[in-house]
C-alpha cells in the first residue's frame, strides 16, 4: 500500500515537470492568424432585435435615474412673467457657462432655477463662486442630481 501511494507520488513529481500552463497572448501578431500581407480583419456581430430594445430600454431608464448632490439656485419667482422668466435664465447661463446645465424646477406656486449638477458641496461652492458676480443672491442647494454623461 505504501509503494503504490510512493509510486503516485513520485510519477505526479515527474510528469509534472513536463505540464504548461496556457500562455496568455496580448499581440494579435503572436495569434499568427493574418496573412503576411494583411494585418487587420472585419468582425460582424449578429444579435437578436431584443436586445436592441432591451439596450435602448436601459439608456433611457439611466437617463431618469438621479442621486443626490448639490446645485446653485439662480432664480426664484412666482407670477405671470415668471416661467418664462426662469426659462430666460436657463437659456441665458447655459450659454455664458458651457459644459454646466441648468434645470427649472415648479413647486407650486414658485419657478426655481438650478444651475450645476454637483456631486459635492465643495464643487458646489466653487460654482457659486464663478457664477456669483452674475448672478447675485444665488445660493447652494441640496437636491436631486443628474448622473454625468459619460
Amino acid at each position: 500500500m505504501k509503494t503504490a501511494v510512493l509510486s503516485i507520488i513520485l510519477s505526479l513529481i515527474c510528469f509534472s515537470n513536463s505540464l504548461k500552463a496556457q500562455q496568455a497572448i496580448y499581440d494579435l501578431s503572436d495569434l499568427e492568424i493574418f496573412p503576411d500581407d494583411e494585418s487587420s480583419a472585419t468582425v460582424r456581430v449578429h444579435c437578436n432585435s431584443d436586445l436592441k430594445t432591451i439596450e435602448k430600454n436601459i439608456i433611457a431608464g439611466n437617463k431618469k435615474r438621479q442621486a443626490m448632490g448639490y446645485s446653485v439656485q439662480i432664480f426664484f419667482g412666482s407670477g405671470s412673467q415668471a416661467q418664462a422668466t426662469a426659462e430666460k435664465m436657463v437659456k441665458n447661463f447655459k450659454s455664458d457657462y458651457e459644459g454646466q446645465d441648468a434645470n427649472i424646477i415648479f413647486e407650486a406656486p414658485y419657478f426655481k432655477v438650478y444651475a450645476g449638477n454637483c456631486r459635492s458641496r465643495l464643487e458646489a461652492m466653487k460654482l457659486k463662486k464663478q457664477i456669483e458676480d452674475k448672478y447675485p443672491g444665488c445660493f447652494i442647494v441640496e437636491c436631486k442630481i443628474g448622473y454625468p454623461k459619460i
